[in-house]
């Protein structure tokens, strides 16, 4: 026997008064893998890299915030977007000139305005040729600044110093208002890089080589050198560029991210990674310098 609608069921498919339950999966939030900066040398650029993995929704920005006190109101920096995740930022040298220390923290937001943060961190401005100093112990997020500084003609006020405030990271490669640098960066590089590897419970070990490295009219930054056997590419942003690699060694496979500043004529970076092995992870750390 065929059953037929009644006409109150289909007045109430009408209504819409049929509640179909609807299940939504969970999904992961946005994440931000960064390793403090803690240290930095006062008259040299401060460069910040992070890496961040979008959750349900596209990566719309990634913001440095920094303050000069916990008392003062933070300044904000955009992160550009290096590829395969990475995001890298920079502080000018300008602003570390009557510095001790600065506090800062990164924010990562979605198309959807979710975001996600880091607590903030203290890093502690030295002179060159000082003793490394221990930096305070970082700041939980609830410690963000208290009352705002005074601001006027683009000069905050704080701890009795003025500091100019920067539109942008870094300096000296030639930089337009809206952060893109200009063709006064390109040019080939050439130089050394100074690579070291510290396995797990093992000492570091180090070797230099020369290299090269190009900057063309399209900001875009390669070389056939600065990992051997490996071409690597990446865009410049502002004054800063990151390259990332892979490497296989004999007990062990890591990843190496080579972050480099172009400063007038000439290129100074640095190398961090990780290597993972059977018995535990190890260390990746060095530098590289080119003149034009």
């Amino acid at each position: 026997m065929k059953l037929k609608p009644t006409p109150l069921f289909c007045l109430v498919l009408a209504l819409g008064l049929v509640a179909i339950p609807v299940f939504s999966a969970s999904v992961e939030p946005l994440k931000i893998e960064h390793s403090p900066v803690t240290l930095a040398v006062r008259g040299q650029n401060i460069l910040f890299r992070t890496r961040v993995t979008p959750g349900a929704h596209p990566i719309k920005a990634v913001t440095l915030f920094y303050a000069v006190s916990r008392d003062a109101a933070p300044y904000k920096i955009a992160m550009q977007n290096s590829g395969a995740g990475w995001f890298t930022g920079s502080i000018s040298a300008d602003m570390t000139t009557e510095l001790k220390q600065i506090l800062y923290y990164i924010e990562a937001r979605d198309v959807a305005d979710s975001t996600s943060e880091t607590p903030w961190y203290t890093l502690v401005v030295k002179n060159s040729g000082t003793p490394e100093v221990t930096p305070t112990a970082q700041d939980e997020k609830g410690s963000s600044w208290t009352k705002p500084a005074l601001i006027a003609g683009g000069v905050i006020l704080a701890g009795g110093a003025a500091l100019a405030l920067a539109s942008g990271g870094g300096g000296g490669g030639g930089g337009s208002s809206d952060g893109a640098t200009t063709n006064n960066s390109a040019g080939t590089y050439n130089g050394s890089v100074t690579r070291c590897v510290q396995p797990p419970g093992s000492s570091s070990t180090c070797s230099s080589r020369v290299m090269t490295l190009v900057i063309d009219a399209n900001n875009t930054v390669s070389s056939d050198t600065l990992a051997e056997g490996q071409h690597l590419e990446g865009k410049l942003s502002g004054s800063n560029f990151l390259l990332v690699s892979t490497v296989a060694e004999t007990n062990g496979t890591g990843q190496l991210q080579y972050l480099g500043t172009v400063i007038n004529n000439r290129i100074a970076g640095s190398i961090q990674g990780t290597l993972s092995t059977p018995t535990g992870t190890g260390t990746y750390s060095g530098n590289f310098n080119a003149i034009k």
